[in-house]
């Protein structure tokens, strides 16, 4: 995935502070987004053994009265995927790995 930073406007990034468990105060930038897949992946440019995909486009989120006053929502960045050439990035593979993963070994 890749943003333009440039698009986005900084009224959009919320600050937020927290301390850590050993005390420490921290101050995280947070910027909410929307990764939203394409209906049709679209092939970018291809090599002798790959092809990249643009697979996926990224907004920031629209309040209610943006959507209600049909405001265009403002894109960012996309979202790309690498698959062997002749796949198609809309295929679902089943070589993914897995894990379980349990509420205790999550950090936060």
């Amino acid at each position: 995935m890749t943003i333009d930073v440039t698009k986005v406007n900084k009224d959009k990034i919320k600050e937020r502070r927290f301390t850590t468990k050993d005390g420490k105060e921290v101050i995280a930038k947070d910027l909410d987004l929307e990764l939203v897949e394409l209906n049709e992946p679209k092939l970018i440019k291809e090599g002798d053994t790959w092809a990249l995909y643009k697979t996926h486009f990224v907004s920031l989120p629209q309040t209610k009265e943006e959507r209600e006053g049909k405001v265009k929502s403002l894109i960012v960045g996309d979202g790309r995927q690498f698959l062997e050439k002749g796949a198609r990035a809309d295929e679902q593979t089943d070589d993914v790995p897995t894990e379980d993963i349990s509420a205790d070994s999550i950090p936060f």
